[in-house]
This record gives structure tokens, sequence and C-alpha cells, in this order.
């Protein structure tokens, strides 16, 4: 069916009633189909902060897809009253649309950090700078996130016990897991997943106009030709081989933390939200962390703590926050004239999963006409193509050949229809330079792409997170460490001649490889490693996965900033909850991983305190 836009002053005659009132109806109904897609929120009840002098159990610093958990499980204990703070505003209606999450990029919903200048990678960047897009709404980073339902591999969680972490042994967290999730996937391990949680997960829906089944299903055959099985439900069962992704998603609609954790709990009233306030600096009075500053709209205030703080603002803020309060690298903190409450490797050990951009098949493609308009038509009403947030294959591989099931690569792919407007858009706000992207663009007005996006799941490179004023209205300096290590490179340019080799299978065959042209890689022999490498550092890029800079570990570990049950060493009444913890990244998309995070934090956390309040009531 073809939509074109109605004139907004067109006419009916009088003897077209019928026909009036039918076209009517449907445009009605299409409208409120759009927006319905927008949750209710809780509302923003900063006001109301400010006018008063509550002081509260728990302040949670930050709505994202951690602290969003920890709030609402925090808020069953009935007679705790909780804090929550998010300097974003609800998120927009299209945050719902899986399809339409590039387009939340670089608006005030997005904190949009840039990394500092690197020669190791960012090289095809405007200043060799990566963008990281980071949420910046209730939901955080899982309000504009590409849905992927991924746990990463139990070895993950088992290493992080071993490195001195009671509890957190992939046995000791299937549960919490299992809690936040509600799969309705066609086939699922019952005794692996739950099916009452907060997050629904579906199978990826088909998308008939776009031809993103066609290829999917193409990618599959390819990998299956290579020996690799085809694995209905990864998530329970062993990671190795190629499967159809799960996705958070509720029919056809984002399943985060913000339409879940917050927007069906609206009617508890010990749960108080503000939004768009930012948290400028934790109080502390001799080792303990008693009140948080805020400030919104240029109106400061000091809000009182009982028990804890909370801080779940990520692995960028969370490291930059605690160094503004005087809990961080002695030596930094000093050159900001910054007090030292507690000398700790706050910032430190930053890992992010890389992937490559910029790794085409071409295709001539033989898609019936249609236009954006259709494809918005049919989500609307079907729940198709814009329901798929990228395509549905995932390929989990092992760079090395080994059998053991531990892969070290995650490929994803992308079919990019010629002349899809979105796609300059991405290109764009990953901060591509604009002759790379007039090189693209110039390609694909005539041919389709299928992307091939080889992700280094276990990097051995590290960076590190540092202040560059004492503003906390101001950015930190980001230094992502990419490609440092030499290992990170061998197990990057294996994933691309995996991928080559996944082209060459029937199908795939029929595609032409393109590569942008960069004149410093045409130095070196086409498909080299010296060619490759090249390549990566130009356009390896972030999968905004950035974890580790507050590292959970024993005290006997001198890199730790909070130890197994996420208190933060040196200081009492403080706890930090989000991907920042992670000693080592998982090997896998992290929403789902920091969402467990936030489960066992909160249960940690019920569980230090009431023991001390047998009265309390749940």
């Amino acid at each position: 069916m073809k939509m074109n836009a109605v004139n907004a002053s067109c006419s009916f005659s009088q003897n077209l009633g019928l026909a009036q009132l039918m076209v009517t109806q449907l445009l009605t109904t299409v409208t409120q189909l759009f927006c319905d897609l927008n949750s209710i929120y809780p509302k923003d009840r900063s006001s109301e902060v400010f006018n008063q002098d509550e002081e509260y159990d728990f302040i949670v610093v930050g709505a994202g897809s951690a602290g969003s958990t920890i709030a609402n499980r925090l808020s069953e204990v009935k007679n705790w009253n909780i804090l929550l703070i998010e300097a974003g505003p609800d998120p927009p209606v299209e945050s719902n649309i899986p399809a339409f999450w590039p387009m939340i990029f670089s608006t005030k919903y997005d904190w949009r950090f840039k990394t500092e200048k690197s020669e190791n990678a960012c090289r095809g960047m405007v200043n060799e700078q990566c963008v990281w897009n980071k949420g910046k709404m209730l939901g955080g980073s899982s309000s504009m996130n590409a849905m992927y339902y991924v746990r990463g591999n139990p070895k993950d969680y088992n290493n992080w016990e071993k490195l001195g972490n009671e509890g957190w042994s992939y046995e000791k967290v299937l549960k919490y897991f299992k809690k936040l999730e509600k799969v309705e996937t066609e086939y699922s391990d019952v005794n692996a997943h739950g099916y009452d949680g907060y997050i629904t997960v579906q199978n990826s829906p088909k998308a008939p106009l776009l031809n993103v089944s066609f290829f999917d299903q193409m990618v599959i055959d390819a990998v299956k030709k290579l020996g690799y099985p085809y694995v209905k439900d990864m998530v329970a069962h062993m990671q190795s081989g190629v499967t159809n992704s799960w996705i958070t998603t509720n029919n056809g609609v984002r399943s985060g933390t913000a339409q879940t954790y917050l927007a069906t709990i609206t009617e508890r009233t010990n749960l108080i939200i503000m939004k768009e306030t930012i948290v400028t600096r934790l109080l502390i009075d001799g080792k303990r962390v008693y009140a948080v500053e805020v400030n919104k709209n240029g109106k400061s205030k000091i809000i009182k703590c009982k028990k804890e703080v909370v801080l779940t603002a990520g692995a960028v803020s969370s490291p930059q926050l605690l160094m503004l309060s005087g809990i961080g690298p002695k030596e930094h903190l000093e050159q900001f004239g910054l007090p030292v409450f507690s000398d700790l490797k706050v910032g430190h050990n930053l890992q992010d999963h890389i992937f490559l951009f910029n790794f085409y098949l071409k295709f001539h493609t033989n898609s019936k006409e249609y236009n954006d308009i259709d494809l918005l038509y049919n989500y609307l009403t079907k729940k198709t193509e814009l329901a798929l947030p990228f395509m549905s294959t995932l390929v989990f591989f092992d760079s090395t050949y080994n059998a053991s099931d531990y892969p070290d690569l995650q490929f994803l792919f992308g079919f990019i229809r010629a002349n899809d407007p979105i796609f300059p858009h991405v290109l764009k706000e990953g901060n591509m330079k604009p002759e790379i992207i007039s090189k693209i663009v110039e390609v694909y007005k005539h041919v389709s792409l299928l992307s091939f996006l080889p992700t280094l799941l276990r990097p051995k490179s590290r960076g590190r997170i540092m202040l560059a004023t004492t503003d906390p209205f101001d950015s930190p300096k980001i230094f992502h460490g990419y490609l440092s290590q030499k290992e990170d490179i061998e197990i990057m340019i294996r994933g691309i001649r995996f991928a080559k080799r996944i082209m060459k299978i029937e199908g795939l065959r029929n595609g032409t490889l393109f590569l942008v042209k960069i004149p410093e890689c045409d130095l070196f022999e086409t498909d080299s490693d010296q060619y490759y490498e090249c390549y990566l550092r130009h356009f390896s890029s972030t999968l905004y996965h950035v974890s580790g800079t507050c590292k959970m570990g024993p005290e006997s570990d001198s890199d730790a900033v909070v130890n197994s049950r996420l208190k933060v060493y040196g200081v009492d009444g403080l706890r930090v909850a989000d991907a920042s913890i992670m000693p080592n990244i998982v090997s896998g998309n992290i929403n789902i991983p920091v969402i467990m995070i936030g489960e066992k934090a909160a249960d940690m956390i019920k569980e230090d305190w009431l023991k001390y309040e047998s009265h309390s009531e749940l």
C-alpha cells in the first residue's frame, strides 16, 4: 500500500460523506497507534523534592538499565522511601520503535561523549575521535540500544568469581537473569529461562518489504556450510555457532527498563523520581556518604540519605562523579585540588567491544517499490519492518578454531537497502569523516549493502576515564585504548578473514566486496595483514558497551574500586552498580547483564538492611 502525504487543505464533496468518514477514521486510528507507543512514565517530582527537606532511605543516581531496576526492587519495601535521580527526561515516542534507535543520537536524549584523539583507532572519524552515544533519559541506554538479548558466556561470570568476587559465578547469577526476563520465543529451554519478569524477550520479527529475512537466511546457510551449528537457544546452550537473535521487544515495541521497571509501578508513592536533574557531587562526612548535591535548571540543593547512595550512572559518569567527590586516584585528584577521601583506581580498566565498520558486500536487489510511509504504516498496523532493529543473524566464533565454546568474536550483520535515508545519518552520528561518507553514499545509491560487523568480545586493550575539569557539566576525558594490544588486532584480522570465508559461500558470493578506499591503507598489499590492520585503525568503533571503570574485586586487588557486594572501598554508605563494576567485559551485548547486576545489587541491599529491620513490610 502506498501512503502519500495528505494535503491539510484538501476538502471532500458532501456527496462523499462515507468516504470522508472512512479516511478520517483511518487517519485517527493511525495517529492513535503512534501515540499509544509512548508509555506513561512516573511523574517528575523534582519540585516537590526542592520544596521540602526530606531525608531518603536510598538515593539512586541514574535511571538507566541498572538504576531503574534497583529503584523498582527497593521500592517493593513499602516503608522505605527511594529517590531516583535522572539527568534526562522521559524517552521520546521514537524510542519505542525499534528501527528508529539511531534517530535518537545527538538529541537531548543522548550524552554523545567523544573520545580523545588517538593514532591507534578511530582514524576514519572527524578529529580521529569516536563518538559514544549514551542514553540520557529514563531507561538510559536501554531506551536507545539495538535490543539484542544476550547474556554473555557462563565462563565470563565463573572467571569473575575466580578473581575473588564471591557470589558472581554463572550458577549464582542465573536466577537474576531468570528473574528479569519474560521469554516469549518460539523455542527456549524452560530450565534456563524466566517467564514472568519485566523484560519481554521475543524472536526478531519478519520484515517482508525489506528483504531482511532473505539475507538473514542466506548468512545462516553460509555459516552452516562452513561447519558451524545453528543454535535455537544460544542463551541457554552453546554460544558458538549461528542463530536468529532474540530481542527485548513486546509485540514490536521496545521493552527497556523505563517501559517496564518504571512505567508499570507508577502507583508506588514511595518511589520519587527527579528528571532532568544532574548530581554534581557526593557529600562525605569523615568516611561516610551522607548526601548528594543536585542541580536542576541552575538551582542547587543538598539531599540527605539515611542508608545508602547507589551510583548507577554508567561506566563514564559513575567514575566522573566519584572523582569529583574525592574518590579516585590520589595523584590525579590532587592535580585538580580535590580532597581525597579514598585513593582508588577509579576510571582505570576501561573496556569496550569494538567492531569493524565499512566492510560490505554489494548486491543488486529487486525489491518492490515502497517508501518510508509504507514502512511506518506496516509497523503501526502489523508490527513488521520497523519492529526490526537490525538483521536478526548473530554468529559467535572462536578465531583460533578452538572447540572450547568460549568464542572471542561476535558477528552482527546489517542490510542497507539502496538509498536508505537513515544510513547516512548513522554514518554521520558515528562521526565518520564527510569525505568517507560521500564515498559510501555514492555506492549505495545504486546497490544494496550487506554489512559484516566482526566484534571483539574480550579485548586485552584498556583505556581510562579522567577528569577534564572540576565542572560536573563538562564531559570527562575518555582515552579509549582501542587496539593498543597486538593480540586484539590479530583476533580482528582473523575475524575479517572468517567473514571473507562466509562471503565465498553460494548465494553470498553473488555479492561484490566493497571496502572504502583509504590512501594510507592503499600503501599496503590488498588482503595483507598490514592492509587490514590499517583498515581496522580507521574503522573500528564502539559497540556502546563501555564497562570496567569501577572494577569489582577483593581487597587484595589493588585495582579494585568495589567489593563483591558492590560497596566502595574506603567509604561507607555508597555502592556502585552498573557496567563499570565488571572486572572483565562479558562476551556479548551488555544491556541484559547490566540489568542482572541491578537485580543482584537490589537483593544484596535488601539482605544487608532488612536483617536490621524485622518490622519491614514487603
